[in-house]
């Protein structure tokens, strides 16, 4: 089923929605990813076709009427359409924040790009023109969906036409950070302390060396999801990877300087825990109608800039 508030989307958007089903990738290697139909809406601007599209995955916390759905209308205001994947329901889960593992940022990868194959089948939307998006944990798939190996580990060729990371966390970083090309946009909150302002500037800076010059960075004075709007409020039982930073191989395995090895992402969870590097608890929210729309107009401003 889908997610609550994926399924009562018809009172925080204006346009009504199409549900979809799709296919996600089923990768053997390097990560095994099981087969898994997943659900997504797709919101389309009035107008004449073919249209740009982003496809918009959801953070840790699932579906939100005030953010995916959120970010759903306004992209369908600005003449845009928007795929909004839901990557939890259809696996049984309504949240990751206290345990990341349930739903992994490479199974929303796979899931992303089987919405991409799909839009690019529509004859309603421009397939030269569709983008990916997300909030912290679908920053990290919109960021990780630009790393050219990737596209050897998914076993298809299409590419997003531009990337758009929202407090994405880049704690974990390829070793080779060479991308597709294609323009970024990473909105990063300068009192992040769940997914670190930092490491994403760290991270743009090795992808600009490795031959992306298109990457756009811009830190508001804000917290981490500051889609929320009202007093900054803790999240005691967050999972925080923060505190370990690592490199992944080529070949998915993840170097981890603290270790002094390398190991599977999965062996890296466990010995972070057993290390006591594992933190619990992050601060979020702190929104204000101001910034939000400020925000809201510079993504909107990237997009333009970039034909959408």
């Amino acid at each position: 089923m889908l997610s609550p508030a994926l399924a009562d989307s018809s009172t925080a958007t204006t346009p009504p929605a199409e549900s979809i089903t799709l296919a996600s990738l089923s990768p053997d290697v390097p990560i095994a990813v099981a087969p898994q139909a997943i659900r997504a809406l797709l919101f389309r601007p009035g107008g004449a076709s073919p249209a740009p599209a982003m496809v918009i995955l959801s953070s840790s916390a699932g579906i939100q009427r005030h953010r995916e759905l959120f970010y759903a209308d306004a992209m369908v205001r600005a003449g845009i359409a928007a795929c909004v994947v839901d990557s939890f329901g259809p696996r049984g889960v309504r949240t990751t924040v206290v345990d990341q593992s349930l739903v992994t940022a490479y199974q929303m990868e796979c899931d992303a790009h089987a919405a991409l194959q799909w839009l690019r089948q529509d004859s309603r939307i421009d397939p030269a023109r569709i983008g990916i998006m997300g909030v912290s944990k679908g920053g990290v798939v919109a960021v990780n969906s630009a790393i050219a190996v990737r596209r050897r580990w998914r076993g298809i060729d299409d590419i997003f036409a531009l990337h758009v990371g929202i407090c994405p966390g880049c704690v974990a970083q390829h070793r080779d950070a060479t991308t597709t090309g294609a323009p970024m946009f990473l909105m990063l909150a300068e009192h992040d302390d769940y997914t670190p302002a930092h490491y994403a500037i760290t991270y743009a800076g090795r992808m600009r060396d490795a031959g992306n010059r298109d990457i756009r960075i811009k830190v508001y004075k804000a917290h981490h999801g500051w889609e929320s709007i009202g007093p900054v409020y803790h999240i005691a039982k967050a999972q925080n990877f923060s505190g370990c930073p690592n490199l992944i191989e080529d070949d998915g395995r993840h170097f981890v300087p603290s270790a002094g090895r390398t190991m599977s992402e999965s062996d890296y969870r466990a010995w972070v825990r057993q290390a006591g590097l594992l933190q619990y608890g992050a601060h979020a929210g702190g929104g204000t109608p101001a910034l939000k729309q400020r925000a809201t107009g510079d993504l909107i401003t990237f997009l333009r800039a970039n034909g959408f």
